[in-house]
């Protein structure tokens, strides 16, 4: 497979992405490796976010003593193992839609089981890096905290109507600054981690070292490759995702006022032949959520899926004419070209005249005998 740039894997990675998905489509089997694909996104960054709330242990000791600290401790640490192992398998299953990503699979339980030795090591050092960062960050954040809770509290003696104060508008967009500038490149660079680390665990079991080795060659060979790279995903990222959110909220609309109107006439029809109102608003809240639940559980996997999915793929096609290893697995699960000649093109093949049958064979005929 030979080299191509940032900008030319687009478009395959287009097509491999409407191949693993869409040919063809099956509403079970899209669904579960769209969800899996957005199942993947959990396992980029570690963030032990249970940590955060032993802030609150002096004021629980404070209010009850120390067997409610000691209990608050006990159960965010539990908290906290249990995040750890949900991250893992997350984290396990990047691997597994790697494998389903470059060999065109459809079943995740056999790509899971290929990965188990490989997945661990690499999930641990993501728990470190995450927890190292988060110790970094947790100074200003809890700042932050103890800065905005007076400032809520004095908003409950606010009176209706009573715009809030500056100070307050400043600390919210002060939050969004926060998850901007500190949330934002931590998970790009466990991102880019994931990209670049991952096929060499998968393909070959490296070893840590060795993955991080060949990153940091590809980046010293080809910087300004790596630059380009990194910006496209990123600009590909909030193009195609917020297209498709646009595109999904339109037909979302459109349906739901649809429905609205059928559920209306047939609700409207059943209070006239005598139904209790009563029944009518719990069946119209049952049908909500039910619609609901598969909106979001169902139509919003089939909205996220590809573009996780069509995000790996364009990393695979990147990477693979500089991986010969993961060039030579793409190339072979990926169909030939199928090329739309003009009309005459190519030219008919020649004919020929039918084979023609030899006659039959006659015996020779006897000479008759001289005269005497």
């Amino acid at each position: 497979m030979r080299i191509l740039s940032a900008s030319e894997c687009i478009s395959p990675a287009i097509e491999r992405t409407k191949l693993i998905l869409f040919a063809p489509f099956r509403k079970g089997r899209t669904w579960k490796l769209s969800a899996t694909a957005y199942l993947c996104r959990i396992g980029t960054m570690f963030f032990p976010f249970p940590l955060i709330y032993l802030m609150f242990v002096p004021a629980a000791r404070q209010a009850g003593g120390m067997a409610l600290a000691a209990g608050l401790v006990v159960g965010l640490l539990l908290l906290t193992a249990l995040f750890v192992y949900l991250f893992h398998v997350c984290s396990r299953l990047q691997f597994a839609y790697f494998d389903i990503v470059l060999n065109r699979g459809e079943f995740v339980a056999p790509a899971w089981r290929k990965y188990g030795p490989q997945s661990l090591p690499w999930t641990g050092i993501k728990v470190l890096i995450g927890t190292a960062a988060t110790l970094a960050c947790a100074l200003p954040i809890v700042a932050y905290v103890r800065h905005i809770i007076p400032l809520l509290h004095s908003m409950q003696t606010m009176s209706p109507g009573q715009p809030p104060p500056p100070e307050f508008i400043g600390a919210i967009f002060a939050g969004y600054g926060i998850i901007f500038l500190v949330f934002g490149p931590t998970y790009l660079i466990s991102s880019l981690l994931s990209d670049f680390i991952v096929p060499s665990l998968a393909l070959e079991n490296t070893g840590i070292a060795e993955a991080f080795r060949r990153m940091f060659a590809l980046i010293r060979r080809e910087p300004g490759e790596f630059a380009i790279y990194t910006l496209l995903k990123i600009g590909l990222s909030f193009a195609v995702y917020m297209g498709a959110l646009i595109i999904w909220e339109i037909g979302f609309i459109l349906i739901t006022l649809i429905l609205e109107v059928i559920f209306g006439i047939i609700g409207f029809v059943l209070h006239l032949i005598g139904v209790p109102t009563i029944v009518l608003i719990v069946l119209a809240v049952l049908i909500g959520i039910v619609w609901f639940v598969f909106v979001t559980g169902y139509t919003m996997m089939l909205m996220i899926g590809p573009i996780f999915t069509f995000l790996d793929a364009y990393t695979l096609y990147f990477l693979g004419g500089r991986y010969p290893m993961l060039g030579d697995l793409l190339d072979r699960s990926t169909p030939p070209p199928t090329y739309a000649y003009a009309t005459g093109y190519p030219p008919p093949p020649p004919t020929y005249p039918p084979p023609q049958s030899e006659p039959p064979t006659t015996p020779p005929i006897p000479e008759s005998p001289p005269a005497g």
